[in-house]
């Protein structure tokens, strides 16, 4: 199925949020996509479709919201997560019952560009969310499940004291993996994230999220920077929002948003060998829809 054909008959097809009963696949997973003019509408309707945000938190809940705020950009250059989808998330998590919502991420060089650029100063003084800067002191061990590759990895103690970890990335192009979406996000959550972009980095981003999978993945594709990433390019405008609890399906639907597949994107087929899911976009269980129609 080539990018035309996808965009067509799935990602984009004129159906409105209220419609369609979900019927999840045989494993459990789910990947809803919202096409929308508001980034912060289409955030809510797709996780409600999804089963809404009760389903991945608690009441009392302290849930890490983690962004991609990898680089001082405005939002509009889309090389960051759009705010209004970080803003939607913690909305529905407060709303949800969580007791504390945290905004973190590891940027490349200095913490404070990216954080007051992005606009996640504003969104936390919105919502009440903290905006928590990374500190070195607190990089702990971890045992990610076994997973070979992330052996001797260290992680934020944050990510480890929370009851709820939702995984917010933005869809971007990237010089070293093609693609940057959510498994790639994930490099945001531990020590040395640049020794990643090296030899064998699909391995090891699909250990990374094997052996530490998010609640929740919601894929900002609302601005997109189709070539040239990740700091800045070509930006055009898909306006949709996918979110799965299912990590590496999350990412092949954004994927293919941009015409991209397992032979393009390194850590699809470790992941998939790693048994997270369908790297065939046809064999996902996909729900899609348009606000309004």
């Amino acid at each position: 199925m080539d990018r035309r054909e996808f965009l067509k008959t799935s990602l984009w097809a004129p159906v409105a949020v209220s419609q369609a009963a979900q019927s999840p696949s045989p494993d459990g997973s789910l990947v809803v996509s919202v096409l929308g003019d508001s980034p912060g509408d289409a955030t809510k309707a797709a996780v409600r479709a999804l089963g809404g945000m009760n389903k991945f938190i608690s009441k009392g809940s302290v849930v890490m919201v983690k962004p991609n705020l990898a680089f001082p950009q405005h939002p509009k250059v889309a090389a960051t997560t759009n705010p209004e989808v970080v803003k939607a998330v913690i909305e529905m998590a407060l709303e949800a019952g969580a007791a504390k919502v945290i905004i973190m991420d590891n940027p490349v060089g200095p913490w404070e560009g990216p954080y007051k650029r992005c606009g996640m100063q504003e969104v936390a003084a919105a919502t009440g969310a903290e905006l928590r800067p990374p500190d070195m002191k607190r990089l702990v061990s971890h045992d990610f499940k076994g997973a070979a590759m992330m052996k001797g990895w260290r992680i934020f103690k944050d990510f480890l004291e929370v009851d709820a970890f939702i995984n917010v990335p933005i869809l971007k192009t990237h010089s070293f993996t093609d693609l940057t979406i959510g498994m790639k996000n994930l490099m945001g959550i531990i020590e040395n994230r640049d020794m990643f972009h090296g030899r064998d980095i699909g391995k090891r981003l699909a250990d990374l999220a094997c052996g530490f999978p998010p609640r929740l993945n919601i894929v900002d594709a609302n601005r997109v920077i189709s070539a040239g990433g990740p700091i800045s390019g070509n930006v055009i405008e898909p306006k949709t929002v996918i979110v799965s609890a299912n990590i590496l399906e999350a990412d092949v639907v954004a994927a293919a948003l941009l015409g991209r597949s397992r032979k393009s994107i390194p850590y699809f087929d470790p992941a998939f060998k790693n048994g997270m899911g369908q790297i065939d976009v046809k064999k996902i269980n996909l729900k899609s829809y348009k606000l309004g129609a």
